[in-house]
């Protein structure tokens, strides 16, 4: 059984508080856009600090020097905290963010790993936006609830304003409204040319919609888990393009869903996805000719397994 690549951490020594200490180095590195026309190493380089309280993670996040920060505990706040450029977080033993999102704005090399990222009121467990790019998303766990009204938070997470070249794996979403959203609105044709994203390996569970949601980007969409959906799976508007290959829908209402308004986006891929107990696709535009520009035949796994293998491997490790 193949297995996905990881990204593995070979820790320094760790400390109770925010003192640096020694670096780490990569021994793999993302699958597909995070490694396109650039690379994402994040905070490679740097030194390794480890933040026991909120107000510590908020300091060194916003540092501009290069850091590999472990959090370590779980931290109750409202708000977001600002990560700067060249970062890479790491939750150590289960560390949760209660409340509290992060803010990937106008920045680039970023990885976040092995977070729990829960019910911030109001905003996005994760919000990369304003030209942001190489960012990695890997083995992370993002919810809120079903049981406030859909404007109560907002997505789990959001990638717009023309950012660029995201990789999202491994993760788990679930109990939530609206999952995952890629190009923020109708209107914004600055988009076009940007919002370039892989999203493989994730187990996403009790969503309503947007798992994800894309507007005039190209994404690129593998072995990921899809059960229990009320409202759409994967929608595809406003001259988006959508690659998908061996997922696996479960119990979805719409799994495919082009049908959106007047201008729908355009979908490939779609017969190598197992279907289950699951509505029929909504598809009101021809078959798209695009492939992603970057190799992922030695991580892909047939589409039959996927349900029986994401979910050990998804969310933090």
């Amino acid at each position: 059984m193949k297995k996905y690549l990881l990204f593995l951490i070979i820790l320094g020594c760790k400390s109770n508080n925010p003192s640096p200490s020694k670096k780490v180095s990569p021994e793999t590195f993302p699958i597909g856009y995070a490694m396109v026309n650039g690379t994402t190493t994040g905070g490679f380089g740097g030194e390794t600090v480890t933040v026991t309280n909120l107000d510590d993670f908020r300091y060194n996040a916003k540092s501009p020097d290069p850091l590999i920060i472990q959090v370590s505990g779980n931290f109750t706040d409202t708000g977001m905290v600002i990560i700067s450029s060249n970062k890479t977080i790491i939750g150590m033993n289960g560390a949760t963010l209660n409340g509290v999102g992060l803010s990937i704005y106008g920045v680039g090399n970023v990885i976040i790993k092995n977070l729990r990222i829960n019910k911030v009121v109001g905003a996005d467990c994760i919000t990369i936006k304003q030209e942001s790019h190489h960012i990695w998303i890997d083995h992370n766990e993002l919810w809120q609830d079903r049981d406030h009204g859909w404007d109560y938070y907002d997505e789990l997470m959001e990638i717009t304003d023309r950012s660029d070249y995201v990789t999202i794996s491994n993760n788990i979403f679930h109990d939530a409204h609206t999952a995952l959203l890629v190009g923020s609105g109708d209107q914004q044709i600055t988009d076009i040319g940007h919002l370039n994203v892989t999203m493989h390996g994730n187990y996403l569970y009790n969503i309503s919609e947007r798992q994800p949601s894309i507007r005039f980007g190209f994404m690129h969409i593998f072995n990921n888990y899809f059960l229990n959906g009320s409202g759409y799976t994967i929608g595809v508007t406003r001259s988006g393009t959508v690659r998908t290959d061996n997922n696996y829908f479960e119990g979805q209402n719409i799994p495919i869903y082009t049908d959106f308004n007047t201008s729908p986006g355009v979908i490939s891929g779609v017969s190598t996805n197992v279907y289950i107990n699951s509505g029929a696709n909504q598809i009101t535009s021809v078959v798209s000719n695009w492939l992603p520009p970057y190799q992922y035949s030695t991580a892909l796994i047939p589409a039959a397994e996927v349900r029986s293998v994401v979910p050990g491997q998804a969310g933090p490790q």
